[in-house]
């Protein structure tokens, strides 16, 4: 599910604290873009364009992701829950024993020796939360997301299958600091051909408010792999977020990624209304 685990970790820290502000909606238009070789020999560039609604009433949260992907590489790449996944692996192991047929061959139709741009409409997520205060001060935010199969399989876009999520996120301010993690459990859909690994994920950061209006801080996020064959995902992040006037807010970070399955640099920027 990507928005990224780090866009994710970074919202619900920064938003935590404020459920218990009433009701309210907003509008969050936003784009990460990516650059890596996967353990290829050629590096991938892609763009993820989501369109957030989400609306709050007390410590009740429910939202919808409509993401676009745009995906530029030589050869043939699936975008999963994790991100872009190459159709040759850098380390193809045992894919063959555990499924019928290899998604990632070089048989697939996204398959080339070219450079080729692909894009579309990317999986919708859909996320449902409650809020607790277990004491106080903490926050302990409660979510099911639903990855809803919309993106076109044959493109490369999407698996093809829903994916179910549940994920706790802890927030606690310490002063004018604050440190947050993150667990959480998807159930990955299986397609007739291809079984995908059921995956544990989660984060660690902390911040700092400067001021009423900005932030800035850090996360490192690790994530199970889909396939015993590869490497589990792990990057770490900056971020910084501005509250600015007409409740506008702008969240810009980049992160790094430390394993053959994650993106070696992405920077992603979101403007968020709040109506």
């Amino acid at each position: 599910m990507k928005r990224t685990l780090c866009t994710l970790a970074i919202s619900t820290a920064l938003s935590c604290s404020l459920t218990y502000a009433g009701s309210s909606t907003t509008l969050s238009i936003g784009g990460t873009y990516s650059e890596g070789d996967y353990g290829t020999e050629t590096t991938t560039s892609t763009y993820y364009l989501p369109v957030v609604a989400t609306y709050q009433k007390s410590m009740f949260s429910t939202s919808v992701t409509i993401p676009y992907i745009r995906i530029d590489s030589k050869g043939s790449f699936t975008w999963t829950s994790v991100g872009p996944v190459p159709t040759l692996p850098s380390k193809p192991a045992d894919l063959q024993t555990a499924v019928n047929s290899d998604p990632f061959s070089s048989s697939n139709p996204t398959s080339t020796s070219e450079r080729t741009t692909t894009e579309g409409l990317g999986d919708i997520l859909l996320n449902t939360a409650y809020t607790f205060v277990p004491t106080r001060g903490v926050y302990l935010k409660t979510s099911f997301i639903m990855k809803v199969a919309t993106a076109d399989e044959e493109k490369g876009l999407g698996t093809g299958e829903n994916d179910y999520s549940l994920q706790a996120d802890l927030y606690k301010p310490v002063g004018q600091s604050f440190v947050f993690g993150t667990v959480g459990y998807t159930i990955t859909g299986d397609s007739d051909t291809i079984e995908y690994n059921d995956i544990w994920y989660g984060t660690l950061g902390a911040g700092h408010r400067l001021n009423r209006k900005l932030s800035i801080g850090f996360n490192y996020a690790y994530r199970q792999p889909l396939f015993d064959s590869l490497d589990a995902t792990q990057t770490a992040s900056l971020f910084c977020s501005y509250s600015a006037k007409s409740a506008l807010k702008y969240d810009l970070s980049y992160t790094h990624g430390f394993s053959d399955t994650a993106a070696d640099h992405a920077v992603t920027l979101t403007v968020t209304k709040r109506f």
